[in-house]
């Protein structure tokens, strides 16, 4: 079986995305972002695998 190999952008994303904290699952999709109003931005997923939805806040640069 192939593997496409990603780098640059696509890379740091796929590092920067979590695992799912219900199920442990790496198959999770970004819904949105928003700023929080500090400097930092809220990140919200759903995992596809059993469908939980939470919100993370990275901090600014």
């Amino acid at each position: 079986m192939a593997t496409d190999e990603i780098s640059g952008d696509a890379l740091d994303a796929y590092l920067l995305q979590p695992d799912c904290p219900q199920c442990g699952s790496d198959d999770v999709e970004l819904l949105s972002t928003m700023s929080d109003g500090g400097g930092g931005t809220i990140c919200q997923y759903v995992c596809r695998r059993c469908g939980h939805v939470w919100a993370e806040t990275r901090p600014g640069r």
